[in-house]
């Protein structure tokens, strides 16, 4: 795969009622890092760069490793998993502190980008879908947003390019992920915001579905990404790809591991028995 960030319009565009991002991203496979030989690597990872890359700076929020953020995300497919082979998603994602959006996802081409498209929700709509995103109130709300014709969102985009219909949707799984995220800079710009996500997915149409995460499947996974507000004068400059390639390249060989290309939810849904 050649990682190329596309010229061709900003990292981040708002259109209308939804939100555009242009997602480029590289994933590592990690179920065997824990986090000591993570957070190890990760120490002396700047000093390494920084050989190369003079300028560049690497930024933590200090409590971070110590008490990573939850995002717990639904995913939605038709009853027969029809979304799930292609690569695509439809889900919600939020935090109970922060945010809470829908988004269609589209599979990564060759360039290693995605194309994400997603509705914010505020006011009454997003707290209820911050406290449970699985609750029946949260799903009617995701539903009648995928289904309207009179604006374009999530479900508009599912059925433009998979054929797919909104309609046909309910949740398929449940996902709660701790991320631990760092920054990469350079020349005082974000340039990369790069995590170790821990995740932990449960089979949300299983008819005993608890919230127990003991009795979840878990994975886990390093993910090197443009800055999602990248500035457009930096995004083109050739040392972002190189950076990237440079800590891929690092994970790879300290780690004995491999990029990965199956999204979460097909990760997910395999260990679930479904993929």
């Amino acid at each position: 795969m050649s990682l190329i960030v596309h010229k061709e319009g900003s990292v981040h565009e708002r259109h209308g009622a939804y939100n555009i991002f242009r997602q480029l991203a590289v994933k590592i496979f990690a179920d065997h890092i824990d986090d000591i030989q993570y957070y190890k690597w990760l120490d002396e990872i700047p000093h390494k760069v920084s050989n190369l890359f003079p300028s560049v700076e690497f930024k933590e929020h200090d409590w971070v490793r110590v008490n990573p953020p939850l995002n717990t995300a639904v995913y939605y497919d038709t009853p027969k998993y029809n979304i799930l082979p292609t690569g695509s998603l439809l889900r919600t994602s939020c935090s109970k502190l922060t945010h809470a959006f829908c988004a269609f996802k589209m599979p990564e081409d060759t360039t290693g980008n995605r194309l994400d498209r997603r509705h914010v929700f505020v006011g009454k709509e997003k707290a209820i879908i911050q406290n449970d995103p699985g609750s029946k109130a949260a799903v009617s709300i995701v539903k009648k947003l995928i289904t309207r014709s009179d604006v374009d969102q999530p479900g508009t985009f599912l059925k433009l390019t998979t054929g797919i219909s909104p309609k046909k949707l309910i949740p398929s799984m449940m996902l709660k992920g701790y991320r631990t995220t760092f920054y990469v800079l350079i020349d005082g710009y974000d340039i990369l915001r790069c995590s170790l996500d821990r995740s932990s997915v449960c089979d949300i149409r299983f008819s005993n579905y608890t919230e127990d995460l003991s009795t979840w499947k878990n994975f886990r996974e390093i993910e090197l990404s443009l800055y999602p507000r990248i500035a457009d004068t930096i995004k083109g400059d050739p040392r972002v790809i190189q950076i990237i390639k440079f800590l891929r390249d690092s994970l790879i060989k300290r780690f004995n591991t491999n990029v990965i290309y199956n999204i979460k939810y097909q990760r997910g849904m395999t260990l679930l028995g479904k993929y």
